[in-house]
């Protein structure tokens, strides 16, 4: 194989990837988002409103609680 066909194969393999999640469990009921407008999403999704307790560790997003 060449590199004129790996290359396609190459980025067909990575734009088929599953995306991480979004919102996931952080510490003692605390969630983490990537972005405000996810854990706003998420939050009233069900049927909560976010309190935001500040940004995630190494600026990785948003920790917050649904109330």
């Amino acid at each position: 194989m060449n590199w004129r066909t790996l290359l396609p194969l190459a980025l067909l393999v990575t734009g088929c990837s599953v995306p991480p999640n979004q919102v996931v469990p952080f510490r003692d009921g605390v969630l983490r988002a990537v972005t405000y407008n996810q854990a706003a999403d998420y939050c009233s999704a069900r049927g909560a409103e976010p309190r935001w307790l500040g940004k995630a560790p190494a600026e990785s997003g948003v920790l917050f609680q649904c109330n």
